[in-house]
């Protein structure tokens, strides 16, 4: 079906469903006998009648007009439906015209779709279900997914955007990774340009999860994102700065932890990770002679977060003790890795 029988077809069908609508309301079945058209209705017609039906339709529409605009149709679709039947039958009798008028009837098209969305969905049925929100939320959930709204010419979609420091410089080369939510299988993964900027293409229907992780900055995550077919998702990131500081530690061996030049104020706050063995956290005055006391041990797969005040109170740094080490008391290699954040 090309565009001029489409926008005939569309608009019949809206006119016809109005009235439709109305006619059930008051009972009027002659009324209803007149537009009670589908889709398929039309399809299966014969092209020589389904003009006669479109302007039975128009004329029927036309008649009740007042009581079928709360219905979802307007003045101006009726004019339309004519202007469409016109268009049709010029086109029918002339193909010269008919190549002319493609484009008008593709922008008609557009705008009746665009009208239908605006005026019935947004308009009415969105703020029905509104009202429901809080009273039957299966129902309300359920609306809106059924009311997602997809571009026909794409069952796809893509996620852009733009990183930045907490300064608003755009960041370069930050990895942005899409995965499958809940699992590791990954469906997508870039870089950003010199702008900053980075687009994911192709992308399925999904819930997937996000990351934009980029050396020295704190990995940014967001789980559980619905992508739906044909929309774009746009996300502005904002990476905060971060300093790592790790090391393995051999079984019985002490390691002096390095820390030199970095500015760290005392509420800053530290993540300390501990794999492999357990490890022993001294405050010294010796990077390789730590004192008996204080301490505190970390064990293996535990993770603790404290200021850098209060790590420094559980290791008993202060006075002399102007080292920090670390000791493997397990029986087997340590791991350790302490995120400071900078933000």
């Amino acid at each position: 079906m090309d565009s001029d029988q489409q926008l005939r077809s569309g608009l019949a069908l809206k006119c016809a469903n109005a009235t439709l609508g109305y006619a059930n309301s008051i009972h009027n079945n002659t009324l209803a006998a007149l537009v009670n058209y589908t889709e398929s209705d039309l399809s299966r017609a014969k092209k020589e009648d389904v003009d006669d039906i479109c302007e039975a339709i128009h004329d029927a529409t036309s008649a009740n007009i007042a009581g079928a605009s709360p219905f979802g149709v307007s003045a101006s679709d009726v004019t339309d439906l004519q202007a469409a039947i016109d268009l049709y039958r010029t086109a029918s009798q002339n193909p010269r015209q008919a190549i002319i008028t493609k484009s008008q009837a593709k922008k008609k098209v557009t705008t009746m779709i665009r009208e239908v969305i605006d005026d019935l969905l947004v308009a009415q049925l969105d703020k029905m279900a509104n009202t429901l929100k809080l009273t039957n939320k299966d129902f309300y959930s359920g609306y809106k997914q059924a009311r997602e709204i997809i571009d026909l010419g794409s069952t796809t979609t893509k996620v852009r955007g733009t990183v930045l420091d907490e300064n608003d410089v755009p960041l370069r080369g930050v990895l942005f990774v899409i995965k499958k939510a809940g699992t590791s299988e990954k469906v997508a993964e870039v870089e950003t340009d010199v702008k900053g900027k980075y687009v994911a293409k192709k992308l399925q229907v999904g819930d997937f999860d996000l990351s934009w992780e980029l050396k020295g900055y704190k990995t940014v995550g967001e789980n559980g994102v619905h992508i739906a077919a044909g929309k774009e998702l746009k996300r502005k990131i904002v990476m905060n700065r971060i300093f790592i500081i790790e090391g393995d530690v051999q079984m019985g061996m002490i390691q002096n932890i390095q820390a030199m030049g970095v500015d760290i104020e005392p509420t800053t706050e530290l993540i300390l990770e501990v794999t492999g063995s357990t490890l022993r956290f001294y405050a010294s005055n010796s990077p390789n002679n730590p004192p008996m006391n204080p301490f505190f041990d970390v064990q293996a797969g535990q993770t603790i977060t404290k200021t850098v005040l209060e790590f420094a109170t559980l290791i008993g740094a202060g006075g002399t003790n102007s080292f920090v080490n670390v000791q493997n008391v397990g029986m087997m290699m340590g791991y350790y890795r302490i995120t400071v954040d900078l933000s």
